[in-house]
């Protein structure tokens, strides 16, 4: 059977017009899907900037909040703590957390919870930049971290003493209240602890005896 030429003409532009509205349709689809990915995109967009509305719209609270918190931290500063010379700022110390560390062992009855060693660092002081420099070397890596401690603080040098305690966790979390509550009559922070269980044959009742590091930031007490 043969075809003639105005049947071969015909077939021919049936099939380029299939052509063509299958590459239009595919074209229009990827279309399509870009503009979905892109109203996606805006609506997330959008949310962010309510957001950030919100957030700009609540920072002047926040500031005040903030200066209330400083005048207060200020306060207790001045009227609290009573200055000390810096030559015995160690010897303080390890008086002071010793000291606090047997009361709060003989109140819960835990004996276990005891000091186990006390590693002073260097002193620090805030330079004039607020950024931490340490006495004797060059505080490379804190003298460019973003600072954030409180202005009233700034004026304090500190040391972070590494400490290593051992304890049940329910008497630890008392003496860090302990320490929230100024017990040692003076500033401390703790970015850190970490807790495994000791390495002892003996099964104690209760709950675990603890092995604890524990860094201690503390504060040198300038006094009013």
């Amino acid at each position: 059977m043969t075809v003639n030429t105005p049947l071969k003409i015909v077939i021919a532009v049936v099939a380029m017009i299939l052509i063509v509205t299958i590459f239009h349709f595919l074209d229009w689809k990827g279309k399509m899907d870009e503009i979905e990915s892109c109203k996606a995109n805006i609506s997330s967009l959008e949310t962010k900037l309510e957001e950030q509305k919100q957030l700009v719209a609540e920072l002047p609270k926040l500031t005040r909040e903030k200066a209330e918190l400083e005048e207060e931290l200020n306060r207790v500063l001045q009227t609290n703590l009573v200055a000390e010379k810096p030559e015995l700022f160690v010897a303080n110390y390890i008086k002071e957390v010793e000291k606090l560390t047997m009361e709060e062992a003989y109140n819960s009855g835990d004996r276990s919870f005891e000091i186990i060693s006390i590693t002073p660092g260097a002193l620090t002081s805030q330079t004039a930049d607020g950024a931490e420099a340490n006495a004797g070397d060059s505080g490379e890596d804190s003298a460019n971290a973003e600072d954030s401690t409180p202005d009233a603080l700034k004026q304090f040098p500190t040391r972070m003493f590494q400490m290593t305690m051992k304890g049940r966790y329910s008497t630890l979390v008392k003496f860090l209240y302990q320490l929230g509550d100024l017990k040692l009559e003076r500033l401390v922070t703790i970015n850190k602890i970490s807790l495994q269980p000791e390495s002892s044959k003996e099964k104690n009742a209760g709950s675990p005896v603890l092995q604890i590091q524990i860094p201690i930031t503390a504060y040198m007490r300038q006094g009013g």
